[in-house]
């Protein structure tokens, strides 16, 4: 993997965090996912110690009541969208693949962990999840086949036409607008051709939802420090605009019932853990990231309105 892909650890000057606006009196902005996540970055270890910053996947053969292992079969349910098994010819030797958005690079660590041929780069801007990915991949033994890029992952500045594959778990979510058109626009961009994108997230069914969804996606997307979920007509629209084919929606709503059943116990004990070593003051992004892990509960009740998905497509030979 050439060394220009290599990040740069060393930890950023301090800024002072921004305190969040409600959305009534101005719309998420790419500061403000980015104060939200570095102000939560280690909240997320207690949903997972491994940062797997998202739902799991169960499958027959998994305890429902073992979170971890349902959270590392969503990276492995990535990694076989993936397809690269049907790599051609004398190139499986060496593979490069990206994740869009990747947190602290849990689902490439997965991935780079099971296949030795793999190469993972992670693009994420936020300083400080490079920094926990770096010690987590340097334990778990793959740091020299994992880069982590610090970049807006609609213009990441990597070479075109060179990933064999390229991912977002519950991060599409973040790029503007209801189609996402700058992040595929960028994942068309990096793909060779016919390789594949997956992407796994939480989509609004209707550009309008019904009135209580409606404030409930408002809600939950400003407390994670979402511009807005896509609309899933609109996301597929986009992805054949922008060069992919061979498009595949799957809903993984009850797949990832297990694990989201887990939040009102875990919330809940988290939020009276904090509270009582912050001696009851926690501050806003903190506070927002609670309601969030609430409010992603009770969105999934909405069914005419929302779903979860893995969306699959092939970049197109032209």
């Amino acid at each position: 993997m050439p060394t220009v892909f290599q990040p740069d650890f060393r930890a950023p000057h301090e800024t002072p965090l921004r305190t969040p606006a409600s959305h009534a009196s101005a719309p998420i902005t790419t500061e403000d996912t980015q104060d939200y996540f570095t102000e939560v970055a280690t909240d997320y270890s207690a949903w997972s110690p491994s940062y797997n910053m998202h739902f799991g996947f169960w499958r027959a053969g998994l305890n429902p009541l073992r979170r971890e292992g349902m959270l590392v079969e969503m990276n492995r349910a990535v990694g076989r969208a993936l397809r690269l098994g049907d790599a051609q010819p004398g190139t499986a030797h060496r593979r490069c693949v990206i994740d869009m958005g990747c947190g602290a690079g849990a689902t490439a660590r997965t991935l780079v962990g099971d296949d030795p041929s793999l190469y993972a780069i992670t693009v994420t801007n936020v300083a400080v999840q490079n920094r926990i990915a770096a010690k987590l991949d340097a334990a778990a033994g793959v740091a020299d086949r994992m880069a982590h890029l610090e970049a807006d992952y609609t213009r990441t500045g990597l070479p075109t036409a060179q990933a064999d594959g390229a991912w977002a778990v519950e991060s599409a979510c973040y790029a503007d607008g209801t189609a996402k058109a700058d992040f595929i626009r960028e994942a068309a961009r990096l793909l060779k051709p016919g390789a594949r994108l997956a992407v796994v997230d939480g989509f609004l069914l209707r550009p309008r939802p019904g009135r209580l969804a409606s404030w409930l996606h408002r809600l939950w997307a400003d407390s994670w420090a979402v511009p807005t979920l896509a609309v899933r007509e609109d996301f597929v629209a986009a992805l054949g605009e922008h060069g992919f084919d061979d498009i595949e929606v799957k809903s993984l709503r009850w797949r990832v019932a297990p694990s989201a059943l887990h939040i009102p116990v875990l919330a809940t004990r988290f939020t009276l853990a904090e509270l009582w070593k912050a001696r009851g003051k926690l501050s806003p992004w903190r506070r927002k990231h609670i309601v969030a892990s609430y409010c992603a509960l009770a969105l999934g009740m909405f069914w005419r309105d929302f779903d979860y998905c893995m969306v699959t497509a092939k970049r197109r030979a032209d």
